[in-house]
């Protein structure tokens, strides 16, 4: 199987929200914005939330301290090209992107790309 583009984006809450608010509307209502946009279901392969727990401390586990970040946006597609098509479409930025600012700093949101390789995984036995 051909590796798949992936992009993760680490991000913050807008201050003026509650986590709870934020995690709410990132979960809830902001997945039907998204994925009201035709490019976004047609280039897409698998699209991802990981939310953080800002209840959790480390300190005094080893651990280093924990990123400053609320939650984590991930997205698979068939090739770095699709992924980047999505970000350019106009009615991404048209429709999205001010949802975005609803909820979240898109201005601090950081990305990583590259690919995913699976070393393990107990639920494929």
């Amino acid at each position: 199987m051909a590796k798949l583009a992936r992009i993760s984006l680490f991000l913050r809450k807008r201050d003026d929200i509650t986590y709870e608010q934020f995690h709410k509307y990132w979960s809830e209502e902001h997945p039907k914005i998204w994925l009201s946009v035709p490019i976004v279901k047609e280039k897409l392969v698998k699209y991802n939330q990981f939310h953080a727990d800002e209840t959790i401390d480390l300190s005094g586990s080893g651990f280093p301290p924990v990123a400053p970040y609320d939650g984590v946006a991930t997205m698979w597609a068939r090739s770095l090209e699709d992924l980047m098509a999505i970000f350019t479409d106009a009615d991404y930025n048209r429709i999205v992107v001010p949802d975005e600012e609803k909820f979240l700093k898109r201005s601090e949101a950081v990305p990583i790309l590259g690919w995913d390789e699976d070393k393990y995984n107990a639920e494929e036995k």
